[in-house]
């Protein structure tokens, strides 16, 4: 009995995985300025002061708490809480008048591809491995909490977009990445069991979720932010490709012994 690579779907988290969020958010703290600026005046360094201390603030306190809030609600109710608070957050911290409420939507998205498609944050050896994983035959993914159309800003701006079949964030599917269901309507959405699922992350939280569905996991400890707490773990990304053929080599014994 041989298992392929093609049977094989490769599902990645973004942040502290592919791109490293450190560094992503000292560049977020310039061009943010560069695109707020021109269209609205204010001091550029302000706008990006103010773009800091909002997304510092999100990820301690207010996004988790509007994620828990919400958490029975769909994607689509939440970002536009999370747009509305941006926003306001924004334009309140530079002074500047804020816009119509109807136009929120539309100047978060320009910010975001204008940002997001000239960031350069990848982690040493990402790419090459992207490409690597690519021609030795898997289907690569992503599994992010952040929407499909910053994942694809922010892969093209690593040429690597064409590389990957399918970039689930939660509006592709209208679920929050909280608990299980995130991992279940992916697999449902794009057939596949969860066995035949890699889920890499950097989080132990969402890495024990996705085991428990029953896909095969990988922590990314590229950061130091997380101890290593699970079987196959990567601490640098050019020993992807080695830490996958053994998690599939295993997988086939497996199948061995339940014969």
């Amino acid at each position: 009995m041989s298992i392929k690579n093609s049977e094989f779907f490769i599902f990645f988290d973004d942040g502290n995985v592919l791109n490293d969020n450190h560094i992503r958010g000292r560049q977020w703290h310039q061009l943010v300025g560069e695109f707020f600026y021109p269209r609205f005046g204010g001091n550029p360094k302000k706008w990006g002061i103010a773009n800091d201390r909002i997304v510092e603030n999100f990820r301690g306190k207010e996004v988790p708490k509007l994620i828990y809030e919400n958490r029975d609600k769909s994607y689509n109710s939440f970002i536009e809480l999370f747009i509305e608070k941006w926003i306001n957050g924004l334009f309140d911290f530079v002074g500047i008048k804020r816009p119509e409420k109807k136009f929120y939507k539309e100047i978060y998205y320009n910010a975001s591809k204008f940002v997001d498609l000239k960031v350069k944050a990848a982690f040493p050896g990402v790419i090459k491995s992207i490409k690597n994983l690519y021609k030795e035959g898997f289907n690569l993914c992503t599994a992010s909490g952040t929407e499909s159309i910053e994942l694809e800003y922010y892969l093209e701006g690593m040429g690597i977009k064409q590389y990957f079949k399918r970039l689930y964030g939660p509006d592709l599917i209208n679920i929050l990445k909280v608990n299980d269901a995130f991992y279940r309507a992916i697999f449902k959405d794009i057939g596949i069991a969860p066995e035949k699922a890699i889920i890499i992350d950097d989080k132990p939280y969402y890495l024990n979720i996705a085991e428990n569905v029953g896909a095969n996991v990988i922590q990314a400890c590229l950061t130091g932010e997380y101890e290593p707490q699970f079987p196959y773990i990567i601490t640098d990304m050019k020993q992807i490709s080695e830490i996958i053929e053994e998690l599939i080599e295993n997988e086939i014994n497996n199948v061995y012994d339940k014969i």
